[in-house]
């Protein structure tokens, strides 16, 4: 049976055995918003347990996680600071430490989940739902799509696990060098391993869903069984959000 989770801030469709999630312009008040980001997380809970459910696609309107977005977010709440040794002060602390927090969570029942999953990545994605993107089992990239390392500036630390995860792919020198640049294309991030597909944007998301359909050939538990045992290291993970929590007082 079909199930709908629309909201103000994603819809939700199912095709062939594949949940289909897409965040719209909203998603910054969504992962600040306790009642809105508890019932995402039980919408995905249902779609990890229905049976009828073999893969997940995360996809986002091109406008949503660009900088823009993110500029007019962080503007509400950052008063600036002249000395360059500071960081930023948040007149809105705990609007802040919810987006932290809230993203931290995401990337859990990402990383956690017991069903394979994709992210289409369409249009620019800011530095925290970069990191949240590479929770991801396979990542499909539009040809113009871009990272942007945003947070270089404001002079914030790059969050949403960015640290761990870009380590963990490319090493350390290798991680330090693309948190600190401007940007990172589709076509890099194909080529440092962080991007599995890189397609054309039109038609997009039935692009995408053409390559989960060939993914999906293979047997539940097989796609279960090698995401578990390439998550061994999830106690790391844990060990590097409590790391950040205590750098940041949260």
């Amino acid at each position: 049976m079909e199930h709908r989770f629309d909201s103000d801030f994603y819809t939700y469709s199912e095709k062939e055995r594949v949940a289909i999630l897409k965040f719209n312009t909203k998603i910054f008040e969504l992962v600040t918003g306790l009642d809105a980001s508890d019932t995402l997380f039980r919408h995905l809970k249902e779609i990890e347990y229905d049976k009828n459910i073999k893969a997940l696609l995360v996809l986002h309107d091109n406008e949503a996680l660009n900088e823009k977005s993110y500029d007019d977010f962080l503007n509400k709440l950052i008063s600036e600071r002249e000395d360059d040794e500071e960081t930023p002060d948040f007149c809105e602390k705990n609007v802040r430490f919810r987006e932290i927090n809230i993203l931290n969570n995401l990337i859990r029942h990402f990383f956690d989940f017991q069903k394979i999953c994709f992210i289409g990545i369409s249009g620019d994605l800011v530095t925290p739902f970069f990191g949240l993107s590479l929770a991801f089992d396979i990542r499909i990239l539009s040809e113009k799509a871009n990272f942007i390392m945003a947070h270089n500036k404001y002079g914030l630390h790059p969050s949403g696990a960015l640290p761990y995860f870009l380590t963990q792919f490319l090493g350390y020198a290798k991680a330090v060098e693309l948190q600190l640049t401007d940007h990172i294309s589709a076509k890099e991030a194909k080529d440092t391993g962080l991007a599995t597909h890189i397609l054309a944007d039109k038609n997009f998301e039935d692009k995408c869903l053409e390559i989960i359909f060939r993914y999906m050939k293979i047997r539940s538990c097989t796609l279960r069984n090698t995401k578990r045992l390439n998550h061994f290291s999830r106690e790391a993970l844990e060990k590097y959000f409590q790391y950040e929590a205590e750098i940041l007082n949260l």
